[in-house]
């Protein structure tokens, strides 16, 4: 078996025999035991049984490889492999799961994937750890068809946190235009590799021109808007200060007001999946524009085709920045039968143009654009539909379609 250097990922190793186990882990991640008085845990698992020393080993094809930890159960009786190879994606869930141990008792598993290889059972969580924090792992061996009669056992981990090969940097923000609508609704921070969750609305301030912070700008929600990979978080604004009727605007008025200058500041204390700081502090200084509350209109869209033969992009102009996120995954092509085509999208000129790439070169003849309704500007306003249209105006006309289509040709 593989283990990973820490700068890449953490490898817990748990060889799991009948009445014995075998523990080899990476340096920093280092097991506790945590077994009540009558050797089990809350979930009635057994504590497993102390290993003398960690034995596994680094590898140096670690520059690519996914960080994450993962946790496996080897040295399974050929009669368990035999029984667990006839089970499926979801009898293979139930078998291992994992738990954040200061969440409490009553917290959830974590989210994550149990895999089989013939050999060793797998459990690969769907995020990154957090340096630090501690872990439980329980194999649930009496799920095993012909095992009902084993005890689960269990292992706790703390996830020690090593130094980066170099510290990650906030790469992109969007919108990347400096002028903005006063009901903006959101901001997304790209970072070069995965961070921390948890500290997020601690790292974030945004300040007015006279270095004044705004009090409560943001919605702060427990659990954060993060991507998969923990590289993008979504940065709301508090809709209660954007819509307009909304309580919250009344009282307080919206956290952007028209004509006026505002900088987002991001600290360079914010720790990444490693535990370390940012390489920098980053600023965005923006002026604010008339709140914008027009439904986006396709007609006004205007579309370059390229040339048969050729591998130029497709060009759609927009009339205001959209949406960076939607227009990565709500746009597309197909050609006249209505199949995918393949290619790279590019999102240029401060989000006002797609571009989209064709792996081979494109064939004559016609094309369509296709687009969710759900695309959105700046201000949440969507293929014919405003932001604010149920708080503040009567429903002139909404698009009711899942996608519109917009024809075009590619000439010979």
């Amino acid at each position: 078996m593989k283990g990973i250097a820490w700068n890449a990922a953490c490898w817990v190793v748990l060889a799991l025999a009948c009445t014995a186990m075998v523990l080899g882990c990476s340096q920093d991640a280092k097991p506790r035991g945590t077994a009540a008085a009558d050797g089990r845990d809350e979930s009635g698992a057994q504590d497993m049984p102390e290993a003398n020393g960690p034995s596994s080993s680094a590898t140096e094809d670690t520059a690519d490889a996914d960080w994450r930890p993962r946790f496996e159960v080897t040295s399974l009786t050929d009669q368990e492999r035999a029984a667990i190879g006839e089970l499926d994606e979801e009898q293979l869930d139930q078998l291992l799961s994992m738990h954040v141990v200061d969440a409490g008792p009553d917290a959830p598993s974590m989210l994550g994937r149990v895999l089989f290889d013939g050999t060793a059972l797998r459990f690969e969580p769907r995020y990154p750890a957090v340096p630090g924090a501690r872990y439980r792992l329980i194999f649930h061996r009496k799920r095993i068809p012909g095992r009902e009669d084993a005890a689960s056992v269990a292992q706790e981990y703390a996830i020690g946190g090593g130094p980066a090969a170099t510290p990650n940097s906030l790469t992109e923000v969007y919108p990347s235009s400096n002028a903005l609508p006063e009901n903006l609704l959101k901001f997304y921070l790209h970072f070069s590799g995965p961070m921390s969750r948890g500290e997020a609305y601690q790292r974030i301030r945004l300040l007015d021109a006279d270095g004044n912070e705004v009090a409560d700008p943001f919605l702060e929600l427990g659990e954060e808007l993060w991507d998969a990979d923990l590289r993008r978080f979504t940065l709301l604004f508090d809709p209660g200060r954007i819509k307009r009727g909304l309580k919250p605007r009344e009282e307080v008025g919206p956290v952007l007001e028209e004509g006026k200058r505002y900088t987002l500041v991001v600290d360079a204390d914010w720790l990444d999946a490693s535990g370390n700081p940012l390489a920098e502090e980053v600023r965005k200084s923006f002026t604010v524009l008339p709140p914008d509350d027009s439904p986006l209109d396709a007609e006004s869209w205007k579309i370059e085709p390229p040339g048969a033969g050729t591998d130029a992009p497709l060009v759609v102009r927009f009339e205001e920045p959209l949406d960076h996120a939607l227009l990565e995954r709500v746009v597309r092509v197909v050609d006249a039968a209505e199949n995918p085509v393949d290619g790279a999208i590019a999102i240029t000129d401060a989000e006002t143009c797609w571009q989209f790439t064709p792996a081979d070169a494109w064939e004559p003849g016609m094309y369509q654009l296709v687009v969710d309704t759900t695309l959105e500007d700046l201000a949440g306003n969507s293929i014919g539909r405003a932001f604010d249209v149920d708080v503040f105006e009567p429903i002139q006309k909404r698009i009711t379609t899942d996608t519109i289509a917009i024809p075009f040709s590619v000439a010979p």
